[in-house]
């Protein structure tokens, strides 16, 4: 039996673990010497056959459980708001002859509905949890558990698995998971966000087996001239030291059940097997020095690319955090915390759409202020398109405090592993966020992601007028019939380059690109289209795609269920009231939107002379995976798909291109970002002018994390400035609420970016003033450097309230967000809430 490597064991005990890789993980056999090869041989033969008899067994054993630690009706059950949630048994919808428990929730936020008692376990041991599930609304829904030693909660949502949106037939969600050491409880728990009615039956959740522990340590070392690598086995966590600095670097394995096995070293590389014991998987990993630079390279790969991945694969571990380090997240255009901090409002960041990771890294440095940062790390995840990161505060050994770090999670592809998956950690001893960034620059070169500006007019020559215009052009958002006026008057109070984004009819447009410094554009969207039964029920967008439906419609799953885009108000009710049921649209495959997009642009063109346009959610959303049998999708398929919708404006059309938010895949398409500079998670809700009903509360967090400068950073800008024009988002505009106003120029100036206007006429006629005094103010450095790389930026004071920026041209600036001047080494004086334009 032994000696049968390839042999499965039973999926009752081990589903798609060999006996090679079971024996390797339990650590049954050790060999002393090769005299007793026989006898080792018997006994393993003897302890195997045990461990099936044990395995078969209790596999159908039940956790410890009594009668009334059973999910139902009655279970606990927990809300942000504890009227939005409301449980029952329903005896009209059955699974199996059985009524079903019915969950309703109303808010917007997150719910659970638990066991009333955790379960005592013991680490090693094999549990799988399954229940079945149909739903009626956007939020999604999962079984996950929570995991604690002693009282101490060490997860909250460990294994999580789940679905999101409506299904009409019932569907399975299962988990399975070996008990981490540390654990002594676990308690599964039925979590989910936004408004959802769901139905749970056969609710499952038993024992299925243990793992002998006793395992020997034992270290692998890789070493170059920069750094020294020293991969830990079993737990498959390893340290780096930066023998530069002196730093080491330590891993986690956060509780996690992995084993390593089967290591096998070489000159610069171990290639290794990593059972993950919440996937269930082997995974066969590369672990190499790149030559003697200061940089590792983990590559995760299966051997069987079309194995199910349930959940994700959380390896590997985080690098643990000292006192005084900084983490870096390049969200939107950029933010940074101090590792004694919670990352608000963050626990995982996806890196294939705006709303998550713009960029595929991450940073993690000593913090110092001034010229020149500290040491640290750069983590480049080179295969994006899957993945996501994690951001939690994590101990290195128990009482410890908490501190702040990161780590890459790696989610299936259409279910399946897919491919090999890379992440590669830089190590550099001093810079922190712009040697980091710098490095990140090259990065993106070498992969044919920087495309400068100039590059883009050398391949479309009839692009230079518009890009020329683009760079340092306020963005002005304004719907009244008056809009030639308005330009006229913009123009004449010193606002000499707009990109005019309130369309116009064909004489406007005429009009308005005949003055000279107006870059004339458009709203439109080729991603949410209503269902036509529903149609009455809403006011009709003009830019639906009406016609795609429902052929050219993505699928979430093989079953036909269509994925929920955008939600719209019905007719006669109020979208501010958190009662009132939006009707969802439908979300068009992304393989299917150009030939809409190239006929609707093109017969537009004939009679309105735009210049520009910007294509709404493109960027922003997610890269979509399709189910549907005549489009099927994969997320990459879905990038390609996005990227050659928007280089159809500038190829075919020689349009300069905008998206929302912005990611990094696009910059060789598009020109302008709507969104980057506001931080997706602190922007003030809702549209429109009126800021009266906005608490102190949430003006709190907004304050600190999107108009104030101690956690802002110019991430995107340091990589990216000059490729693109970042702006705000169209209903995160700089002159939204006059008391930010000062600031978000603060940062336009800073950054090298032009502002955003959005107003009603009266608004303008009352602030004239105040918009040119603005424009002058942000705008200025954004048209003296939007074709030059950003090369450095600094922070000034401990507070971090004065910042400086430095341009390829040569071009400075230094902002006081503070309340009181400052003055340079050299004697320059800064006075409070201004800046220092230094050319």
């Amino acid at each position: 039996l032994a000696t049968q490597t390839r042999l499965k064991i039973p999926s009752s005990c081990r589903p798609g673990l060999t006996v090679r890789a079971f024996i390797a993980n339990n650590y049954f056999m050790k060999e002393k010497n090769r005299e007793m090869k026989t006898i080792r041989l018997l006994l393993l033969a003897i302890l195997l056959l045990g461990v099936f008899a044990v395995a078969l067994t209790t596999r159908v054993e039940a956790a410890s459980m009594n009668e009334k630690n059973v999910l139902d009706e009655k279970a606990p059950r927990w809300s942000r708001v504890a009227t939005d949630i409301i449980t029952s048994l329903d005896e009209n919808v059955k699974y199996n002859s059985r009524p079903s428990v019915r969950v309703v929730h109303k808010g917007g936020l997150d719910w659970c509905v638990s066991l009333p008692k955790p379960v005592d376990v013991q680490p090693g041991e094999m549990y799988e949890g399954s229940v079945f599930v149909k739903s009626a609304g956007p939020g999604d829904i999962g079984l996950g558990l929570v995991l604690r030693s002693g009282q101490q909660v060490r997860f909250w949502n460990y294994g999580w698995n789940g679905v999101k949106g409506e299904s009409g037939s019932w569907r399975q969600i299962a988990v399975r998971f070996i008990v981490p050491r540390g654990v002594t409880s676990v308690q599964p728990r039925l979590t989910g966000t936004e408004n959802v009615t769901a139905w749970f039956a056969d609710f499952q959740f038993k024992k299925t087996g243990s793992l002998d522990l006793a395992a020997k340590e034992k270290n692998y070392i890789l070493e170059n001239d920069s750094i020294k690598l020293v991969l830990h086995a079993p737990s498959g966590a390893f340290d780096v030291q930066d023998k530069r600095t002196g730093r080491i670097w330590k891993q986690n394995p956060d509780f996690r059940m992995n084993f390593v096995n089967a290591v096998e070293q070489n000159k610069n590389s171990l290639d290794f097997t990593l059972f993950d014991g919440l996937a269930f998987q082997n995974f066969k990993i590369t672990l190499r020095l790149d030559g003697q630079k200061p940089e590792c390279v983990a590559v995760i790969d299966s051997d069987d690319h079309n194995r199910e991945l349930p959940g994700e694969l959380g390896w590997p571990f985080p690098f643990m955090s000292q006192k005084g380090d900084r983490v870096m997240l390049p969200l939107n255009e950029g933010i940074s915390f101090p590792v004694e901090e919670q990352a608000y409002r963050l626990s995982q960041l996806y890196a294939y759409g705006g709303h998550g990771l713009c960029m595929a890294f991450w940073g993690h440095y000593e913090d110092k202020i001034g010229p020149v940062g500290g040491p640290g790390y750069l983590a480049i995840v080179e295969t994006s398109d899957d993945a996501a990161v994690r951001i939690d505060r994590k101990v290195l050994k128990e009482g410890d405090t908490p501190l702040l770090c990161v780590w890459p999670c790696w989610v299936s592809q259409m279910k399946k592993f897919g491919y090999a998956r890379q992440i590669r950690y830089a190590f550099v001893t001093e810079g922190g966020h712009v040697a980091l960034c710098k490095r990140y620059r090259k990065h993106a070169a070498d992969v044919g992601l920087l495309v400068p500006f100039t590059e883009k007019i050398k391949k479309n020559p009839n692009l230079k007028k518009g890009l020329e215009m683009l760079v340092g052009a306020a963005n002005i958002w304004y719907w009244n019939n008056d809009r030639v006026e308005v330009v006229k008057e913009m123009k004449a109070v010193g606002m000499d380059r707009l990109l005019w984004s309130g369309g116009g009819t064909a004489e406007d447009l005429a009009i308005m690109n005949s003055l000279g410094g107006v870059l004339t554009s458009r709203y439109d969207i080729y991603q949410d289209i209503m269902d036509p039964s529903r149609l009455s029920e809403v006011y009709r967008h003009p830019d639906w795609t009406q016609e795609a439906w429902p052929h050219d419609i993505n699928w979430t799953d093989p079953d036909g269920t269509w994925r929920k885009g955008w939600g719209v108000t019905p007719k006669g009710k109020s979208s501010d009231d958190p009662k009132v049921k939006k009707i969802r649209c439908a979300v068009i495959c992304d393989s299917r939107a150009i030939p809409y997009a190239r006929k609707r642009i093109s017969e537009e063109l004939k009679v309105k002379p735009y210049k520009a346009r910007f294509l709404d959610t493109t960027v922003a959303a997610p890269w979509y995976e399709c189910w549907h049998p005549d489009h099927m999708m994969t997320r990459s398929d879905s990038r390609v798909w996005k990227m050659k919708l928007l280089d159809l404006m500038g190829s075919e059309f020689n349009l300069v291109c905008g998206s929302e938010t912005g990611h990094e895949a696009s910059v060789p398409y598009c020109d302008f970002y709507e969104g980057m500079m506001s931080l997706g998670p602190y922007r003030l809700p809702h549209g429109g002018l009126n800021d009266a009903d906005y608490t102190m509360a949430t003006l709190d967090y907004i304050k600190k994390y999107q108009t104030g400068a101690a956690y802002r950073l110019p991430l995107w800008e340091l990589v990216y400035h000059d490729c693109t024009v970042a702006q705000y988002y169209w209903y995160d505009f700089s002159n939204r609420r006059e008391d930010l106003w000062v600031n978000r120029d603060l940062f336009c100036a800073l950054y090298g970016v032009p502002p955003m206007y959005r107003f009603t006429r009266k608004f303008w006629h009352d602030n004239k003033k105040l918009f040119a005094a603005s424009y002058k103010i942000a705008a200025t450095t954004s048209r003296l450097t939007g074709f030059h790389e950003m090369t450095d930026h600094q922070i000034l004071t401990k507070d971090r309230l004065v910042q400086k920026t430095v341009f390829a041209n040569g071009v400075s600036v230094i902002a006081n967000f503070g309340l009181t001047p400052w003055t340079s080494p050299n004697g320059q004086t800064v006075p409070p809430r201004s800046r220092l334009l230094i050319q």
